[in-house]
């Protein structure tokens, strides 16, 4: 299975942080911005990353923004620039463009071009704020979530026809299975059907499990193990 390609527009301290953390979580990532130094600081956590002016359409078309599957316009304090950025990704047919505003009525202009998601810091982050003041629980629950992965694995290569617990998946990387869904539940019309699986179930190619872990060793799973 191949990684998320992003493209990650603008490079701030927002957009370069979310390029560090996607480079960490083993995207495929792309960025671009005018300013030739925030794209040296970053180009080490890329895959390619690019100095021109993304607002262009012929620009985005030249660094093959058409072919990411998530772009990120990340520049919300330059409201006009956004727009720009996201009607040439929706016309570029970008499976998901994901667009940040200072303001409602930004956010109702982003989605209305053609945004699939619109993130507001200033809102978002008052929300956790709140949520740390009034509700602990909420805050422990939102760290938790931060730290760590639930993905869907699907199984291949040296694990298939192994045993879970001679696989050593929780010893060796500190990852738990949550669960399976063998291959042979995923005919035509089925629903998805997920079992609770023990120490002796054999791991069949095409299996999907769904593994739980810090970000880290899931990262570290997927480059040895692959998916």
């Amino acid at each position: 299975m191949r990684s998320k390609s992003v493209l990650v527009i603008g490079l701030g301290r927002f957009g370069t942080s979310i390029v560090e953390t996607l480079w960490k979580n083993g995207a495929e990532v792309i960025a671009i911005d005018n300013n030739p130094e925030a794209v040296d600081a970053v180009k080490d956590k890329t895959s390619a990353a690019f100095v021109g002016d993304a607002t262009v359409h012929k620009v985005l078309e030249g660094i093959g923004a058409q072919y990411a599957d998530t772009a990120i316009v990340t520049f919300g304090e330059h409201f006009e620039p956004s727009v720009l950025c996201v009607a040439s990704l929706v016309r570029m047919r970008v499976r998901e463009v994901i667009a940040r505003a200072a303001t409602d009525r930004q956010a109702d202009i982003l989605r209305a071009v053609g945004a699939a998601r619109v993130i507001q810091l200033e809102t978002e982050m008052g929300r956790r704020i709140g949520a740390d003041i009034t509700m602990p629980l909420a805050q422990d629950l939102l760290d938790l979530a931060s730290h760590y992965r639930v993905v869907p694995w699907n199984a291949h290569g040296p694990l298939v026809g192994q045993t879970l617990a001679g696989s050593k998946i929780r010893q060796r990387y500190r990852i738990n299975v949550l669960g399976v869904r063998p291959h042979t539940s995923k005919l035509p019309g089925d629903k998805p059907r997920l079992e609770a699986p023990t120490p002796d179930y054999v791991i069949r190619d095409g299996d999907t499990l769904l593994l739980v872990g810090d970000a880290d060793d899931v990262s570290r799973f997927v480059a040895e193990v692959g998916g």
